[in-house]
């Protein structure tokens, strides 16, 4: 969406200078009045909030949040003390949306009993303390490189048959086991994935495989698929990029699994009116999206507010690091993920960096 209807406006309550300051801050900044009405948000607030809707300026903050929403519990505090507040590990959740999760600070700014809400957000990419997700991905690594070799071997067994439609799924098998072979020998025994092995490549070369993959595992989803065949190739990591959406992917299909009228819709776009700022390049990058939208029954409110932290699951024999580990793996490309969920619609939003040189 073009987030220019949430761009900062003139904030009365403050001065120019402290105008400028709040603009300028690399945290997101949300303005309210007594009224609990959002009157101003900088750009980083700006960015976090695109993919909530249009008008956030003159709404009620209980009104984007929710009215049970642990921020609209901090705002309150503030507006009804004289001083500042803060609270770590704050939710940032609402109706139809999860932005993981956020030290928020809340204290007054100008007169008219403005405050202002300031968001050191965690990004959602992080997973579960240190000693547990080392213990998790060396597991998880050791347990699939056992049946490894015997996947290969029948794969190879059947693309000696004469139908041409069998080679070329045992190749496909035999493509993917040599490719998560690869990630497992690369699991770094101080956190998850070891950083990406950059290269370019077209970003519809990683969802053409996982396009066949979940076809092949999950036939009854329809798969529809609409891409921008004028998008610029993407620096990265193509077997860790194919790994995330691939979580993504079956997650979707498995939302969907056993419904009639199942669909999984995968899309990418160029975002010109987006621009992010990664703590690891210092600049302002022009966005590639990719969208993986299903019309599921949506995301389980147990979940919906962790989505990405380790372990968080709502299925019965499920590990919960799928979303995790895509999570860690776009963050270790400088993008990110945002997610829209409401009956019948859930769409991750999946926004990757495009280098100045390669921008069209």
């Amino acid at each position: 969406m073009n987030d220019s209807a949430i761009r900062p406006q003139p904030m009365r309550p403050v001065t120019p200078d402290a105008e400028r300051w709040i603009e300028a801050l690399p945290a997101p900044v949300i303005g309210i009045d007594s009224g609990e009405r959002i009157r101003f948000v900088n750009a980083a607030a700006a960015d976090l909030l695109a993919g909530v809707g249009r008008g956030l300026l003159g709404r009620r903050l209980d009104e984007i949040f929710g009215s049970d929403a642990p921020i609209i519990a901090l705002a309150r505090r503030a507006l009804n003390g004289a001083s500042g507040v803060a609270e770590s590990d704050v939710a940032l959740v609402g109706p139809g949306f999860a932005l993981g999760r956020a030290t928020v600070a809340a204290g007054p700014v100008g007169e008219n009993g403005y405050i202002a809400l300031v968001l050191t957000h965690a990004p959602r990419s992080r997973i579960a303390p240190p000693a547990t997700a080392n213990s998790a991905a060396r597991t998880l690594a050791h347990e699939v490189r056992n049946p490894l070799a015997g996947i290969r071997a029948a794969a190879q067994l059947i693309s000696r048959a004469d139908d041409p439609d069998s080679a070329a799924l045992a190749k496909l098998i035999c493509d993917e086991v040599d490719r998560v072979h690869r990630l497992t020998d690369r699991i770094d025994p101080f956190g998850s994935f070891e950083p990406p092995r950059f290269d370019l490549f077209n970003i519809h070369e990683a969802l053409d495989r996982v396009r066949k993959l979940i076809g092949s595992s999950a036939p009854d989803v329809m798969l529809r698929e609409r891409y921008d065949p004028s998008l610029p190739q993407v620096r990265g990591d193509l077997d860790q990029l194919i790994q995330a959406f691939l979580n993504i992917t079956k997650n979707a299909a498995e939302a969907v699994s056993g419904q009639a009228d199942g669909e999984i819709a995968i899309t990418t776009s160029y975002r010109p009116g987006v621009r992010v700022r990664s703590a690891a390049s210092g600049a302002a990058r022009a966005q590639l999206e990719v969208q993986i939208v299903d019309n599921g029954p949506g995301l389980h409110p147990d979940v919906a507010d962790r989505l990405f932290e380790a372990f968080a699951t709502t299925k019965s024999g499920g590990m919960g690091l799928g979303l995790t580990v895509a999570a860690d793996i776009i963050s270790r490309h400088d993008g990110r993920i945002e997610v829209e969920s409401a009956p019948g619609r859930t769409a991750f939003k999946i926004l990757l960096p495009i280098e100045p040189d390669e921008t069209p």
